[in-house]
């Protein structure tokens, strides 16, 4: 949802949830039982991918415990205003993945 949009400021601000799936095969599960339960202190431990908005702004992570992550976020959007008002503007939402590389 688009929140707000100033013509004199390229800068434009969303409300959105974001959520993400990823498949990690270190964490394979092959057993007769079609279940497994993990301790919060065990799940803690598994990587998550630290997703960051590469053209933020400003930023703010909404205080809600479910799966989806809900963002109001300021981003930069360079605009061509030759036609304005009778113009349109593609503007980027870019995601990125911190990629952090361990030694084992």
């Amino acid at each position: 949802m688009l929140v707000s949009k100033e013509v004199k400021n390229p800068d434009y601000t969303l409300t959105l949830y974001l959520n993400q799936y990823w498949q990690d095969e270190r964490l394979a599960f092959s057993s007769e039982f079609y279940e497994l339960t993990l301790s919060g202190e065990f799940a803690a431990k598994i990587w998550v991918p630290d997703t960051f908005f590469a053209n933020d702004k400003n930023s703010f992570l909404h205080d809600v415990t479910e799966k989806n992550k809900m963002f109001t976020t300021t981003l930069a959007c360079m605009m061509d205003l030759h036609y304005y008002p009778l113009d349109s503007q593609n503007c980027t939402l870019e995601l990125r993945v911190m990629v952090t590389l361990l030694k084992m």
